[in-house]
């Protein structure tokens, strides 16, 4: 007898994980011979079970949800002491994992394409106790797009963090930070964006790191340089318009298995990292990659 554990977000996506249920059931059904569903309550509750699922050793686990909540399913699988294949579908505003990944974004869709998967691993991250899947973000512009309201991601979707982000990145105060990367360099770089991604994909942007794979055991990191913004959007608007954001003038960029970040500040002040968008731990942080250490169901005729 094979076991998969669904979990569903009842809250994403404007209800549309409860509206696919019958279908991922009757999916799962054609690989799994059991297919037990659970409608998360409250924060925590995709972690949890995720965790359990792993430790009573069922086949799978699937979640349903935005990105926060396909964040819990991961962190709940790194916690556990099994390993099993997980699966998701995407209800975000972002989906940057499912778009790394191929999995399709209209839920429908992605629901039927589970009726005949394959797997792949891929890396994730842990920073300080916690973990990521696609990417940790520091700095004024992740700090304002932590603050966009869900009412207002439902309502103007990207454009919503699109607005939020040109505001700080013209009024919002920038930090000073100090990076050390795993050869032992330090970077010291004044700025109101620092990103460390697994993907290509950050922010629904899918040209944001050039040559980054969800299995290539490295974490992509990127930072604007402090020199005059005004005279760099044009640069940007033409990277997003076919190149890639990480290869605009005045940017930073490193890839690394490991990377400390901390404050520089000669006031004390605390700065929190976006993590997979959503709240995470406080600076000083340090970010490890840990390759291919997650199995994830991919639609079968991506992998062909």
């Amino acid at each position: 007898m094979t076991k998969v554990m669904l979990v569903i977000n009842p809250s994403s996506g404007k209800g549309s994980g409860t509206d696919i249920q019958e279908e991922l059931e009757e999916a799962l059904g054609k690989s799994y011979d059991e297919v037990e569903t659970r409608l998360t309550e409250g924060a925590g509750d995709a972690k949890n079970w995720a965790k359990e699922a792993a430790d009573a050793q069922y086949d799978g686990v699937v979640v349903v949800g935005g990105d926060g909540t396909v964040n819990e399913g991961i962190t709940g699988l790194a916690e556990a002491e099994n390993k099993i294949p997980f699966g998701f579908i995407p209800l975000g505003t972002a989906n940057d994992l499912a778009r790394a990944l191929g999995i399709n974004l209209d839920p429908k869709i992605a629901a039927q394409e589970l009726a005949d998967f394959t797997t792949r691993k891929i890396d994730i991250a842990k920073i300080n106790d916690a973990y990521f899947c696609n990417v940790a973000a520091i700095g004024a512009i992740p700090s304002a797009v932590m603050e966009t309201s869900s009412e207002e991601k439902s309502k103007f979707g990207f454009f919503a963090y699109v607005r939020d982000s040109i505001r700080a990145l013209f009024k919002d105060k920038q930090h000073t930070y100090k990076l050390v990367l795993d050869n032992d360099e330090t970077i010291e770089i004044s700025t109101k964006v620092i990103i460390v991604a697994l993907t290509n994909s950050v922010g629904s942007v899918e040209n944001m790191i050039q040559d980054a794979s969800p299995d290539d055991g490295l974490l992509h990191g990127m930072a604007l340089k402090e020199e005059n913004l005004l005279t760099e959007l044009p640069n940007l608007i033409h990277e997003l318009n076919g190149g890639y954001i990480s290869e605009a003038n005045n940017m930073v960029t490193f890839n690394v298995k490991h990377v400390s970040i901390s404050v520089n500040d000669d006031e004390d002040v605390e700065v929190k990292a976006n993590i997979d968008g959503e709240v995470g731990p406080s600076l000083p942080i340090d970010i490890d990659v840990l390759p291919s250490f997650l199995e994830v169901m991919v639609p079968k005729r991506k992998e062909e």
